[in-house]
């Protein structure tokens, strides 16, 4: 028996901490559970991530699969939530099922996004479950790597990948870092690592050099950032890994640097272009049948492999928005048979991934004798393509499901990273059921999204995931009152109504294509709109009859992020249409010589520009500083910092250079963009009408055009020591919603 005596222990304190701990939902002194199961282990720490503290509230168990499909299931037991999933990721839905159905928590992809916990995690009423009907469950686009990710580190990857994990999605496209092999691979066939770095582009564009459509503008790329890429690779594909994704990493699919002429001058290349962005930038195709196409195949993989290891998924393009040397079917066949015979010299169970965006784009050319020929030089099931853009068009459908090739029903939804309020759910709610269940689906092998941008239509691509493991989706009134619950953190029936109001008007078959965005985005006009910035086509003022609901929602509601996030989209959205009208009355009084309501309306327009400009600062999100700083966090030396922000402003602006045809693609309702920079071109054009108003006569848009086009390469070389936008959000959002609301409301 020990000699040591126990500290006297205070009866009283010693209750309050039991009753605390009771208070806390046992989590006082609680700690991450610990298991030996991989798919628990893993699936623990993204609780712990999600709701920190609470993971030991939480029993996990691996299940056998049915019927080959994964499955969960969530029960109370003991106190705590039971999740049953057949794999890591299965848990992983189980437990978004739980917290958007009981404790109504909607968790974004965004890593600044605080996560609203309850106190007391809610107990399950009743056991439930869901199975998946597809095996494949494909996420992300080459241009999602600009437009969204261009400048995120670790923590903001982190949180995607949970978001994907949380949403089922297995097949992630992993494309970053590539360069670091790249550099590599053209030092073993001549060509120096300068000479590498000049081939790539800037960051910004290096999404576009990788589909082959552009090489050096804005580059040369530098060092550093292709070191750092390739380590945040190497985390993005372990998290993803651990998951039990399987990413799909690239391979060659043809584009070489003109540079490897030098050293094979009898190589058989054609140019392909630049996207307008000169001559120089012209990216180059190499012959498949010139025997230098295999070696460089066989060359990146095997580094690839060794450097990252492989999941047997490759994606490559070949011909994106391009034209091939030859439209010869026996050509194109030839084509394909050499880029996957590359893939399986280095890696026998190779499966090549091919976007269908191609054969969307250009389906006058993309003949189905064609497109059969290079699906069927393949060995059968060893090319996957994804159908890219289906709510538009479903190319499965006109080709007898791909000529029986595997292929993945994907949802585009967003171009660029513009930020209109459209998501056609009501359309794509009755057009994957169709296809689902057509006797001609053939090897449908998944569905999947292809999003450029992240945009503001998040609960579009909750949407499509959730329809993966529950028909029950396509009932889009039960859903979206769901989702409206995690939004507002509660059941709330005004955000209900909100929801349901807005799904006919904003969320229909209209509103899906590309540039879309508005009048404040737009080139400055007096009739139309810019190309990259078409209107959407629904009745504005139902839309805005539904803003002030919103605002008679209850004070928990307006306690959640997500429901102030709501309501500045849907405000925002209201004020970009009224801006439609007012630039109608400039135009009327223009050509009326009436300069009094033109001075009104011309000054009612750059107002509302500062309304919209404020509005958005309340976001994250929707802040243009936040985009620069964290391109200039790329940098060290002021310099470096400069070139950073000079490719940021130019991916979201111009595109190009000076009058580039893609400019105004990526336009976006960001704080900081529309005050500098849209406000103040349309301003520019209206001084110019000033000068011909008394005349009532067109005005000169060649000669407009000219100094509007400079005023915009301008901007992309300003700097934020020059001009600081806040890159951090500011004023109360549910004051600034109302206050704007209530100066506006006559004009709605």
């Amino acid at each position: 028996m020990s000699h040591h005596q126990f500290p006297k222990i205070n009866l009283n304190f010693f209750v309050l901490l039991i009753f605390l701990g009771m208070l806390l939902g046992n989590n006082l002194f609680a700690k991450p559970a610990k298991s030996n199961d991989t798919n628990s282990t893993e699936t623990l720490a993204l609780i712990e991530r999600i709701l920190p503290g609470k993971s030991s509230s939480f029993i996990l168990e691996t299940i056998a699969p049915k019927n080959k499909r994964d499955s969960f299931y969530i029960e109370s037991k003991a106190g705590k939530i039971l999740i049953k999933g057949t794999n890591t990721l299965s848990m992983a839905k189980g437990f978004n099922f739980y917290l958007k159905r009981y404790c109504h928590i909607s968790v974004s992809w965004y890593a600044n996004d605080v996560i609203k916990a309850p106190l007391n995690l809610p107990a399950i009423t009743k056991p439930e479950g869901e199975a998946c009907r597809f095996d494949k469950r494909f996420f992300l686009n080459y241009c999602t790597f600009g437009y969204t990710m261009l400048w995120w580190k670790w923590n903001d990857w982190e949180r995607l990948i949970d978001w994907m994990a949380l949403n089922g999605i297995n097949m992630p496209l992993a494309i970053t870092g590539q360069e670091y092999i790249w550099q590599k691979v053209w030092k073993q066939f001549g060509m120096t690592d300068a000479q590498s770095r000049a081939f790539f582009t800037g960051p910004s564009h290096l999404p576009w050099q990788r589909m082959g459509n552009l090489d050096r503008w804005l580059g040369p790329l530098p060092q550093s950032f292709i070191d750092n890429q390739f380590s945040l690779q190497k985390q993005i594909l372990k998290r993803e890994r651990s998951f039990g994704m399987t990413p799909i990493l690239p391979a060659f699919a043809g584009h070489v640097p003109k540079d490897l002429k030098a050293k094979f001058p009898n190589m058989k290349v054609t140019d392909l272009g630049s996207y307008d962005t000169g001559t120089e930038n012209d990216a180059f195709f190499l012959d498949p049948m010139d025997p230098l196409f295999v070696k460089i195949q066989k060359a990146y993989l095997s580094e690839q492999q060794k450097l990252l290891g492989t999941d047997h998924y490759y994606g490559a393009d070949p011909f994106n928005e391009m034209n091939p040397p030859s439209w010869e079917a026996s050509y194109l066949a030839s084509v394909a048979k050499t880029i996957y015979g590359g893939m399986k010299a280095v890696d026998a169970t190779a499966t090549w991934v091919q976007m269908g965006w191609t054969f969307y784009y250009d389906r006058a050319h993309w003949t189905n004798p064609r497109l059969e020929a290079m699906i069927k030089a393949v060995p059968a099931n060893k090319m996957v393509l994804l159908d890219y853009f289906t709510e538009q068009t479903e190319i499965w459908r006109p080709t007898d499901g791909f000529f029986n090739a595997p292929y993945i029903w994907c949802y585009l939804g967003n171009f660029g990273g513009n930020t209109q309020l459209a998501a056609p759910l009501l359309k794509v709610a009755k057009l994957l059921p169709a296809a689902e269940n057509d006797p001609n689906s053939r090897q449908m092998a998944g569905i999947g999204s292809t999003l450029e941008g992240f945009g503001v239509n998040d609960f579009m691509f909750e949407w499509l995931f959730d329809y993966a493991w529950n028909k029950n989706a396509a009932n889009t009134t039960d859903w979206i009152r769901e989702y409206a619950n995690s939004r507002a953190g509660n059941e709330d029936p005004v955000v209900q109504a909100a929801w349901k109001k807005l799904l006919p008007i904003v969320y229909n078959n209209q509103v899906s294509g590309v540039g879309l965005g508005n009048i404040v985005q737009s080139k400055p006009m007096l009739k139309g709109h810019g190309d990259y910035t078409s209107l959407s086509n629904y009745d504005y003022s139902t839309l805005a009859n539904i803003l002030p609901t919103m605002f008679l929602a209850d004070s928990s509601s307006k306690s959640s992020l997500h429901y102030n996030r709501d309501l500045v989209l849907l405000e925002k959205q209201v004020f970009v249409n009224l801006a439609a009208s007012l630039r109608d009355s400039i135009s009327k009084a223009y050509y009326a010589k009436n300069e009094i309501a033109f001075e009104k309306n011309t000054h009612l327009f750059s107002s509302l520009c500062d309304d919209v400009n404020t509005l958005t600062a309340t976001q994250h999100e929707l802040l243009l500083g936040n985009w620069l700083d964290e391109a200039r966090s790329f940098g060290i030396t002021p310099e470096e910092k400069n070139y950073y922000e000079k490719s940021a402003r130019v991916l979201i602006t111009t595109w190009g250079g000076e009058d580039n045809v893609t400019s105004d693609y990526a336009s976006k309702d960001w704080s900081g963009l529309i005050g500098s920079y849209y406000k103040l071109r349309w301003e520019l054009f209206f001084n110019e009408l000033r000068k011909t108003i008394k005349t009532g006569q067109e005005p000169d848009m060649v000669a407009f055009n000219k100094l509007r086009a400079k005023f915009d390469w301008d901007w992309t070389g300003k700097n934020q020591v020059e001009q600081k936008f806040p890159s951090k959000p500011s004023g109360n959002t549910l004051q600034t919603c109302t206050d704007l609301y209530k100066k506006w409301s006559l004009y709605l």
